[in-house]
């Protein structure tokens, strides 16, 4: 193992925010999901960049097999690092022991409720990041894998009908496709079960929200990020998501019908202004029109490169509007939506 209490390396010299690690074949991991004294079954890396260096490097620091000590552990804590890294070739073995933690990590009565969300969204998210990034993982084994992360939100929002507003604190400020997913999915959860919706279908429309926008792998980053305007030809590859992600997501058996009508309509508007068919309000799935709200009061409320997080009451006071002038949304969905964030509110 790699000792960072007594190699050279200085604090500053180690990464601490992290960045567009996935194109080097890496993914972060947040240092409170792995548990120290516990044998890790994959390589853990830091990240550094030494002066004068133009690009980071990888070093890893403790070998797939080895114990993560308690001393290591809270030298990270010291150095304020808060992830260190694993390689996405990985990721399975990743995937696998953030799920068996998690049984243990909801059991643990020292834990706040709120620590045990964070490391339920750990898991969920580094979840959607393999199924955005590695095709070959998008198979029947790996969806059940988020039924499961998902079971285990569902859990954390049961304890607390308003245990959503929790997860909410626990935002990225940087943008990124799957967590955005991750944020609507979470809304959904627990929005489905403010309508008092069976477990099982909350379940499915949590799996739904989460790969809903799966189709824009196929956008350009450069567009995803653009600051200003899209021009047209811009536009219209955004536009084609939805189609791409049906046609990636319809060989999936494990997938409801109800979850890929999720991702094939869920930029319809009730007017017929949306895309890609431009259906109206009737035509349009009703699982897709609850997504129609929690996704754009997402990406309203969330910080994006072009402009800051909109407050909650601006966003929803523009989705009413917009419904009013145009029935874009389904107005009895949108009621309860905007009952069930102004009870959470008043909650808190």
């Amino acid at each position: 193992m790699l000792d960072i209490l007594q190699q050279s390396l200085e604090a500053k010299e180690i990464i601490i925010i992290p960045g567009r690690e996935e194109t080097e074949g890496y993914g972060a991991l947040p240092v409170r999901d792995l548990a120290a004294g516990w044998e890790i079954p994959f390589d853990v890396y830091i990240k550094i960049k030494k002066k004068g260096e133009t690009k980071p490097r990888f070093i890893r620091s403790c070998a797939r097999g080895e114990v993560f000590p308690e001393e290591w552990h809270q030298k990270l804590l010291q150095l304020r690092i808060p992830c260190v890294y694993v390689s996405l070739e990985e990721m399975d073995r990743v995937l696998q022991y953030l799920h068996h933690n998690l049984e243990m990590v909801l059991a643990d009565e020292t834990l706040t409720e709120k620590a045990k969300s964070l490391r339920v969204c750990d898991a969920t998210h580094m979840w959607i990041h393999n199924f955005f990034a590695n095709e070959k993982q998008r198979a029947g084994q790996q969806v059940k894998l988020a039924l499961k992360f998902l079971d285990a939100l569902f859990e954390v929002i049961k304890r607390d009908h308003y245990h959503i507003y929790y997860l909410m604190e626990i935002r990225r400020h940087s943008y990124r496709l799957y967590t955005h997913c991750l944020h609507v999915s979470l809304l959904g959860l627990a929005f489905t079960r403010f309508l008092n919706w069976d477990g099982e279908e909350i379940l499915e429309f949590g799996l739904g929200a989460l790969i809903h926008d799966i189709g824009l792998i196929h956008t350009p980053r450069l567009i995803l990020e653009k600051q200003g305007l899209l021009a047209p030809e811009e536009m219209a590859l955004v536009k084609r998501h939805p189609l791409d992600g049906y046609l990636m997501m319809q060989e999936l058996a494990s997938l409801r019908r109800e979850a890929l009508q999720m991702v094939l309509q869920h930029h319809e508007n009730g007017d017929g202004s949306g895309y890609c068919s431009g259906l109206k309000i009737n035509a349009i799935h009703p699982w897709a029109r609850i997504l129609r709200i929690l996704d754009s009061y997402e990406a309203m409320t969330a910080q994006r490169p072009w402009r800051p997080a909109m407050e909650p009451k601006e966003a929803l006071w523009i989705m009413r509007t917009d419904w009013e002038k145009s029935k874009l949304f389904d107005h009895h969905y949108l009621t309860s939506f905007i009952r069930f964030l102004a009870g959470g509110a008043a909650a808190r």
